[in-house]
């Protein structure tokens, strides 16, 4: 019930249930019960957590592309 609350807090037009893993549980370690409160907060560090990987992973993945496209400074070639 709390991740539907939850998706439908944040777009009653168009829920979204991309945090339902986490709601779950299937992403956390067990150790006892949350309250609601510590439960939102672990699930929002969670999603934190997922978009910085994502972030740095799209950051790496750029920088990748433009060091394959951009030619030696100078004329400058390895070795």
């Amino acid at each position: 019930i709390q991740l539907i609350r939850e998706a439908y807090r944040i777009s009653p037009s168009a829920p979204d249930f991309s945090a339902s893993d986490h709601f779950m549980g299937w992403g956390r370690r067990r150790g006892g019960e949350a309250a609601q409160q510590s439960f939102t907060s672990y699930v929002a560090d969670q999603l934190r957590t997922e978009a910085s990987i994502a972030k740095e992973s799209r950051k790496a993945r750029e920088e990748k592309n433009l060091r394959a496209h951009r030619p030696n400074p100078k004329g400058k070639g390895k070795g």
